[in-house]
């Protein structure tokens, strides 16, 4: 979620981006791969995967994620064109991981484990590539 924003035709450098930014949202971008061969003819390779899009009922702001900040050391493969690289470029360090219970499960059962600090794009970079 982005804060003050800009004019209109006014462009946001990558080294004010971290500036514009208010907060953070868990965002899932959900796929029907069983159908996705069916709809890549009509929809095209971009809109083949595309079953529907969900955020979190919450935002963390930038303020509150602060605590989490430590240096992005990004090992892009391939590197991002030179307008999306920020000089100061940061992460966060937030573990990520993912349950699923089952109708007959007992308990929950981890099936993923990550830390945001391995994403590819920066919070900057991310912000600037989907506005």
């Amino acid at each position: 979620f982005v804060g003050p924003g800009n004019d209109l035709g006014d462009a946001i450098k990558m080294e004010n981006a971290a500036d514009h930014i208010f907060g953070m949202v868990l965002m899932n971008d959900w796929s029907a791969r069983d159908i996705q061969k069916w709809e890549y003819v009509p929809l095209g390779p971009f809109n083949a995967k595309n079953f529907g899009t969900t955020i979190s009922p919450w935002v963390v702001t930038m303020d509150a994620l602060s605590p989490f900040r430590l240096p992005h050391e990004p090992k892009s493969d391939p590197e991002p064109l030179p307008y999306l690289v920020e000089k100061d470029s940061y992460q966060f360090d937030i573990n990520l991981f993912v349950e699923i219970q089952g109708e007959n499960m007992k308990k929950p059962e981890v099936v993923s484990r990550s830390n945001f600090k391995y994403m590819y794009w920066s919070p900057g970079s991310s912000w600037f590539i989907t506005v």
